[in-house]
């Protein structure tokens, strides 16, 4: 069976193909549901062209992805048994949380949003991001590539939750270690690191 989106009946067991989520770098993500149970997923596809390094890139990320608990970070999950076999290459997949608020960059976009955020829902954008960063930068971890589209939306009991996905352009460091290449999207690059000078990452 060949991986289509195209085909939204496209089923692996229990799990049936509903969407697909969105396009990235690296692949695409598509969102599954388990018939028997209501579950739901967001699989990450690997395109079959990438380079040799951003094969091993994507594979870091797996990695990183697997190890990582945090409420602001989005979760990796088991792939379903059989679903591998699905995919166009030989690259693994990458299951995750599905969170159903879409990103950020959507939610912004949003009539209701036409002149900003609240305050408040401001804050909260802002304390999950950092709670998270934070995290990444506890474990030696940094994103490389933060943006509105790369912020997620899942709806908590009392409020909205933020959570940050994609680490395809993901570093690990080792003390001292320095970024001597950009990566990312150039919209969103810090300031500080626009210039000639070196940016250390050690902290």
């Amino acid at each position: 069976m060949s991986w289509s989106p195209s085909l939204p009946t496209q089923t692996c067991g229990a799990w049936e193909m509903k969407e697909r989520l969105g396009t990235g770098g690296f692949g695409n993500v598509i969102r599954w549901h388990n018939q028997a149970t209501g579950e739901q997923i967001a699989i990450k596809q690997c395109r079959q062209e990438l380079s040799p390094k951003n094969r091993d890139r994507w594979c870091l990320e797996i990695q990183i992805m697997r190890r990582l608990n945090h409420p602001n970070v989005v979760a990796a999950r088991d792939v379903p048994e059989g679903m591998q076999n699905l995919a166009p290459n030989d690259l693994p997949l990458l299951a995750m949380e599905y969170c159903q608020g879409g990103d950020l960059r959507r939610y912004l976009n949003q009539f209701e949003n036409c002149c900003g955020l609240r305050e408040g829902a401001v804050l909260t954008l802002l304390s999950d991001i950092a709670s998270a960063l934070r995290y990444l930068h506890e474990n030696r971890i940094i994103h490389r590539d933060l943006k509105p589209e790369n912020i997620v939306l899942q709806q908590g009991e009392k409020r909205l939750i933020h959570k940050i996905i994609d680490l395809g352009y993901a570093k690990e460091l080792d003390q001292g270690s320095l970024c001597t290449s950009f990566v990312g999207t150039l919209q969103y690059l810090a300031p500080e690191a626009s210039g000639a000078a070196e940016v250390h990452h050690d902290r």
